[in-house]
């Protein structure tokens, strides 16, 4: 007995081992809904470090430190992009996530108790209302793209693993699409995670060489600028002024809190949120309820969607190689 196997098999193959992880993802679920629900909201302030902690804080961002999402092109306090594949079987079509980036590392949130909390966003499971901004495109056009997505693909390049920026011939084009969500300046955030005590200072940045060579054409063209770094006040901005006016420029182009900001913010932060191994990390600009409804409903869906898709592709396996 001859076995073909064609798209339609690999797909209920796909279908068959899918089933099984809804299903216990959605116990996962279940379980994080009940931690949410069973953990009491927190102030800052007062909120036990070194334990799992809720909070609800807004976004503290200054307004010259706003980020442009590269999309909607809305000024906001960070932005992701998650890039997408279509892929194509017998019968169907799906959009598979081949990479992602954020525009950096986390925000400050701040609840009025007299404290703050450094949210590091990395890794978290974030649910967010509204709808995502997209961009569609093929691989063959990414020559194409809006400037503000090229750009920051570019910058984040070294984040992207698995996606590169290369345009392809039409031949072997693909269908890609990017899309964008923002977490705005004051909007506020739900928080539930380990909260390390303390602030322990992260090293500077490595500074971009797209915004040293940015800020050196600022100053080219800037009089005020030049007649800023001109340290010895000769008029004439010799390579070493230059260099290091540039070198600062950058690094407040880069930097997403000012020197000022942050002397203000450090000593007041008691609680850091990051990802941790054995610990629930969630982030929503959701009402706790409505989090609650919505995660509920998704385990329910997995809980009783999975088998019977497992079922499902059984029974077609199973007809396909003659064994029913």
């Amino acid at each position: 007995m001859g076995i073909t196997i064609d798209n339609s098999t690999l797909g209920a193959a796909a279908g068959w081992g899918m089933g099984i992880y809804w299903f216990f993802t959605g116990f996962r679920d279940l379980k994080a809904k009940r931690t949410i629900e069973n953990i009491p909201t927190s102030k800052i302030m007062t909120g036990a470090v070194g334990s799992d902690v809720e909070i609800k804080g807004r976004i503290v961002c200054e307004p010259g430190k706003l980020v442009t999402a590269p999309i909607s092109r809305a000024p906001c306090a960070l932005y992701n992009i998650t890039i997408q594949e279509l892929r194509r079987n017998k019968n169907s079509s799906y959009w598979a996530t081949v990479d992602a980036y954020f525009s950096d590392e986390g925000v400050y949130l701040d609840d009025a108790s007299g404290a703050t909390a450094l949210v590091l966003v990395d890794g978290a499971r974030i649910t967010r209302r509204g709808e995502n901004n997209e961009y569609r495109t093929r691989s063959n056009q990414f020559d194409t793209l809006p400037a503000p997505l090229r750009e920051s693909l570019e910058q984040h390049k070294k984040k992207l693993r698995r996606f590169k920026l290369k345009t392809t011939s039409w031949l072997f084009s693909k269908e890609y699409r990017f899309l964008e969500w923002c977490f705005f300046a004051g909007e506020t955030l739900y928080v539930l995670g380990f909260a390390e005590s303390g602030f322990k200072t992260r090293p500077r940045p490595k500074m971009k060489l797209a915004s040293f060579l940015k800020a050196k054409k600022m100053i080219r063209e800037n009089p005020e600028l030049q007649d800023k770094f001109d340290r010895n006040r000769d008029g004439f901005l010799d390579p070493d002024e230059f260099n290091r006016g540039a070198r600062i420029l950058a690094e407040k182009m880069q930097a997403k809190y000012s020197r000022e900001k942050l002397e203000v913010l450090i000593p007041k932060t008691r609680m850091i949120f990051r990802k941790k191994k054995g610990h629930q990390f969630h982030i929503s600009n959701l009402p706790e309820r409505d989090l609650v409804q919505r995660m509920s409903g998704r385990a329910l869906l997995k809980i009783c969607g999975g088998p019977v898709l497992t079922i499902a592709c059984t029974l077609y396996l199973l007809f396909q190689f003659e064994v029913l």
